[in-house]
């Protein structure tokens, strides 16, 4: 294996239509034919991305859930997770709760009976509503902590709520204080029916800390054997900002969030000019590499 190419999906892989163009699938091919291996590296769920998992025939393993699941790309098997343990998922949650938010629980869909929960007697936002009808996910609904006790508390993964981000961003602040050192969030731009990236609706996640998509990433590095210069990661959000960072060679989309271009070593064309695919041709003609400087393409 020459390498391990780790790709975001939002942003990156896909067009601003949320599809995978003909020349970024034929990149991936070309990756595979070369001897890299293709990682999927992505914040939505194993079955909010099998739709575009079967576009790219994406083989092996794919991190998903923002790094606290690696999945079988294939089937959705969980192989490895990053669950939030079940008190601080109660904690959490009220703490959402007790600011007027709807409470947005991911469960691992290989443990529970169900994807998302809805916690709350407020408004689902349309964004929300739109995600979960277009990605076909199991989701249940309950008003209040009383009533998550019957579903229970364990198997989740993501602690959440969606607003706007004017709204979001000093939820997000005085949550951070109020869990330091106990759980790692951020509130950043959400994918909306209109708006692949950029959207004034905004995502509030919290992982269990120190979960991110470089926590899995790293594993399978390890697990098969390469070397970090070995390591491509390519994104564009601020969940991409430590793999890119962090790996032997990160390289940022044009339209990445300003906050994670000065980690990047290269910078790749828009994501709906086909930057992936552009940076896909320089690996391949050895112009990107783990010691080249900082360029843009």
């Amino acid at each position: 294996m020459k390498g391990l190419i780790a790709v975001d999906l939002d942003g990156t892989l896909l067009n601003a239509s949320g599809q995978v163009s003909p020349r970024n699938i034929q990149a991936i091919a070309d990756l595979r034919d070369a001897g890299f291996k293709v990682v999927p590296a992505t914040g939505r769920s194993w079955r909010e991305s099998r739709r575009v998992f079967e576009v790219i025939q994406a083989k092996g393993m794919a991190v998903t859930s923002g790094g606290s699941v690696l999945s079988e790309a294939s089937t959705g098997k969980t192989v490895e997770r990053l669950a939030i343990n079940p008190e601080l998922v109660r904690r959490l949650t009220e703490a959402v709760l007790a600011r007027g938010l709807l409470a947005h629980l991911l469960r691992d869909h290989d443990s529970s009976c169900h994807d998302y929960c809805l916690v709350g007697t407020g408004e689902v936002n349309p964004a929300t509503e739109w995600w979960l009808k277009n990605h076909q996910v199991d989701v249940r609904r309950v008003d209040s902590i009383e009533d998550l006790e019957k579903l229970g508390f364990d198997h989740v993964l993501r602690v959440g709520a969606v607003e706007r981000g004017d709204v979001l961003a000093p939820v997000c602040a005085a949550m951070r204080a109020q869990f330091h050192g106990q759980a790692s969030m951020q509130s950043w731009s959400a994918v909306t029916s209109n708006a692949a990236i950029g959207s004034e609706t905004h995502l509030l996640e919290i992982y269990s800390v120190d979960t991110d998509k470089w926590t899995m990433i790293q594993k399978l590095r390890d697990r098969h054997g390469l070397t970090n210069d070995q390591v491509f990661a390519i994104g564009d959000g601020l969940n991409d900002l430590i793999m890119v960072r962090e790996a032997g060679v990160g390289i940022a989309m044009q339209n990445s969030h300003a906050e994670l271009r000065p980690f990047a070593k290269h910078i790749a064309p828009h994501h709906h000019d086909d930057g992936f695919a552009h940076a896909v041709d320089q690996i391949l003609s050895g112009a990107i590499h783990a010691q080249s400087v900082r360029s843009t393409m």
